[in-house]
């Protein structure tokens, strides 16, 4: 299966140190502005699949189930219930004509 491209955001419209999230199919994204580089992940935390989602102090990404904690430069797993040494899957992200996409494989959507 070839990899898709998605649209995750426009250059400039995520601000240093904020995130934004996206949905492909049936899954959720999430990017990072870190100092002008946008990075990007599958959004589900490495112990059971719970959406991670920035901290107020804008410092980790933290799990809403169980409160495990990412580092959102490298999404590896810092603290709490995500097993060491695992991290957030990250997507390859390409810039074309100011737009930033993620190259993705679609999973298939059972409702399709």
């Amino acid at each position: 299966m070839e990899p898709r491209k998605i649209l995750i955001a426009r250059v400039g419209e995520i601000p240093i140190g904020r995130t934004k999230s996206f949905r492909f199919g049936i899954a959720n994204g999430i990017a990072y502005n870190d100092q002008g580089m946008i990075k990007a992940y599958i959004n589900r935390c490495t112990h059971m699949g719970g959406p991670v989602e920035l901290t107020k102090d804008q410092k980790i990404f933290r799990c809403r189930w169980h409160q495990a904690e990412f580092d959102p430069i490298t999404g590896q797993a810092i603290e709490g219930e995500a097993p060491k040494g695992t991290r957030l899957e990250p997507i390859k992200m390409i810039e074309e004509d100011g737009q930033i996409f993620g190259l993705l494989i679609l999973p298939e959507d059972p409702f399709a």
